[in-house]
């Protein structure tokens, strides 16, 4: 690690999308509602042990939160973005950071452009000869085979809002006006996992394997919890996985996270997230891992 040959005063600041007064509080979805200041406090405990001064970004009722990151961004350094990738809300944010010439300690925002689109992320993984999730825009008035069970979600959702499980005709016909483009995917059954990866210029290094638990309600997902740190990599197969994506993706970096399908005869790459997921947040404590200290080391190779 080459941070001793850096200026020993390097301003780095936090903003995290929901605690930084990206929704009202009467908005704020419940799956993010707690996810982000977890996120924000393992992210500071990372940057308690490295040379930074380090700061969070906060609301101000005063200004608007796209002038408020702007305004700030002018006495840093360095910007870590954790924001949801929907509506182009992370993609955005890193792109001020790169207009304001502050370094961005997550993927860059035409990178995240790429992977936020799901129809995107399928057309390129299929290009790249990685198994994936067939995946087609959802249209209307298109017809379905109603007989085989279906997932439709938002062409750029994140996680597992607004993602709607179609196991019988009364699904269907209880579907809500869809207001933005979705895609649809056939639904396999199997196990969720999702790995935690660090990307640089197409390589991938593997933090942990992990395994996700939802629960089903009015055909909705609910993620229930994460077992982080869950699965060993005995064969080498899930970071072969993250290798292929890394190459087929070359512009990610840092912290990405993978989310896969298991079934016992396939492995299916669902979506990639260019950004911390709920799972960095056990990272340090389950495997003694410094994710900012590795995010950083990359910045002065």
């Amino acid at each position: 690690m080459t941070m001793n040959n850096q200026a020993t005063t390097r301003n780095v600041l936090i903003f995290e999308y929901v605690t930084g007064g990206g929704f009202s509080i009467e908005n704020v979805p419940k799956s993010l509602a707690n996810e982000g200041k977890m996120m924000v406090d393992a992210l500071l405990e990372n940057f308690a042990a490295l040379p930074f001064n380090v700061s969070v970004m906060k609301k101000d009722d005063a200004l608007t939160l796209d002038d408020n990151f702007k305004m700030q961004l002018q006495d840093v350094d360095a910007v870590w973005v954790i924001a949801p990738e929907f509506d182009g809300i992370l993609e955005t944010f890193c792109r001020y950071v790169e207009i304001a010439g502050k370094k961005l300690l997550t993927s860059p925002s035409h990178a995240v452009a790429i992977v936020a689109n799901k129809f995107d992320t399928f057309m390129r993984l299929e290009a790249a000869e990685i198994q994936t999730v067939p995946t087609e825009i959802f249209r209307k008035h298109a017809i379905y085979d109603k007989t085989r069970d279906w997932i439709i979600k938002p062409i750029d959702g994140a996680g597992a809002e607004n993602t709607f499980l179609m196991t019988s005709p009364e699904n269907w016909s209880h579907l809500p006006p869809l207001d933005k483009p979705f895609i649809i995917q056939p639904h396999i059954d199997g196990e969720k996992i999702s790995l935690s990866c660090i990307v640089d210029r197409g390589n991938a290094v593997l933090l942990c394997v992990n395994l996700q638990i939802f629960d089903v309600l009015n055909n909705g997902f609910y993620l229930k919890t994460i077992h982080v740190n869950e699965r060993e990599d005995k064969n080498g197969d899930y970071l072969k996985i993250a290798s292929q994506v890394a190459k087929a993706f070359p512009d990610l970096w840092g912290y990405v996270g993978i989310d896969l399908i298991q079934t016992p005869q396939a492995c299916f790459v669902l979506e990639i997230n260019p950004r911390l997921t709920t799972s960095f947040v056990q990272i340090e404590s389950k495997l003694g891992i410094n994710v900012a200290e590795m995010v950083m080391s990359l910045c002065y190779d």
